[in-house]
């Protein structure tokens, strides 16, 4: 075995330098594809995140889903934190949902679409409640196609009540002139790349293609005309940005006011400004205090298991024996 991973890390090394070079060889023939930014200095702005965890569990034939969404409100004031807040808690208690029926590529739909629809109400709120110029989500700021379910699935509802509260919200940003903004961390996305004739993840190009401190040009979320989110397709945009040396680069989606009053510029100077905690890990600051609130913990989900027990829903069998 030990043979075999040499051979691999041999071949990962191999593949790594030959596309490095064919990175930097498309940087040097599309000027316009990277550009430099720099932080915004002071940095004064009060700016929301949200993100949520999730647990999931199949009994007698039922998934239940144990979900929860936390707000973060940051006020920086001359580039230090001046005051923090959350909606709806610092630690609120899971939301239960429940479904009987569903087979098991219907189970993983279900219990994204509770998740997303437990983020975004949160932000909806979150926003109103703490009126901010920037918003950040953890993820995408749209379904990924893998999550809508089949138009005679008893999930098409759930997906529908989803595309209306991704309209609300992007509305809700427009009119408290709020930037809306999706942080994808290690995104499996292909399309930068393979507008570049290269045969891997985006996530992977950038980390070749961009330097510390630089980000690659503004691209459209859609390739073609899509019936939703009617009236905001045109205007979902995205580029990728590096904040440290070390760490990988960040997909950053965004909703392009239509007043254009705010630029991809200033909010990529905000965006590399709250990420760059250290030069091995990049990500805002305000997300990971997001993630650390909303994050299911153990003790938590055996309440929930033991909540369960007591309703004299005992689990399966097979879940229960006595050896491995």
């Amino acid at each position: 075995m030990r043979d075999a991973l040499a051979s691999l890390a041999h071949e990962i090394r191999k593949s790594q330098a030959a596309l490095r070079e064919k990175a930097r060889a498309a940087r040097e023939a599309d000027t316009s594809l990277v550009m430099k930014t720099t932080k915004t200095k002071p940095l004064s702005l009060s700016v929301c995140a949200v993100d949520g965890g999730l647990f999931a569990h199949r009994l007698h034939g039922h998934d239940v889903v144990a979900t929860r969404a936390v707000g973060v409100n940051f006020v920086y004031k001359d580039s230090a934190l001046a005051s923090f807040a959350y909606h709806p808690s610092k630690s609120p208690e899971p939301e239960i949902e429940i479904r009987s029926a569903l087979d098991e590529h219907e189970a993983n739909v279900f219990r994204s679409l509770i998740r997303l629809k437990s983020e975004l109400g949160c932000a909806l709120a979150t926003i109103e409640r703490y009126p901010s110029s920037l918003l950040l989500m953890d993820g995408s700021l749209w379904t990924v196609p893998s999550d809508r379910p089949a138009q005679d699935s008893p999930l098409a509802p759930l997906y529908r009540e989803l595309v209306d509260l991704y309209k609300r919200l992007y509305s809700s940003c427009e009119r408290n002139r709020t930037q809306l903004c999706g942080v994808v961390k290690d995104s499996r996305s292909r399309k930068l790349a393979s507008s570049l004739g290269l045969d891997c993840s985006d996530t992977v190009l950038c980390s070749h293609l961009l330097d510390a401190g630089e980000r690659t040009s503004v691209f459209p979320y859609f390739d073609d005309k899509q019936k939703e989110p009617e009236g905001f397709w045109e205007r979902l945009k995205v580029f990728y940005i590096k904040p440290s040396e070390h760490d990988l680069p960040l997909r950053i989606e965004f909703l392009q006011p239509s007043t254009k009053e705010a630029d991809e510029n200033t909010l990529a100077s905000l965006i590399l400004s709250l990420s760059s905690i250290s030069q091995n890990f990049a990500y805002p600051a305000i997300l990971v205090e997001a993630d650390m609130r909303a994050a299911m913990d153990p003790k938590e989900i055996e309440r929930i298991q033991d909540s369960l027990r007591s309703l004299d829903i005992a689990p399966l069998r097979r879940n229960a024996r006595p050896f491995r």
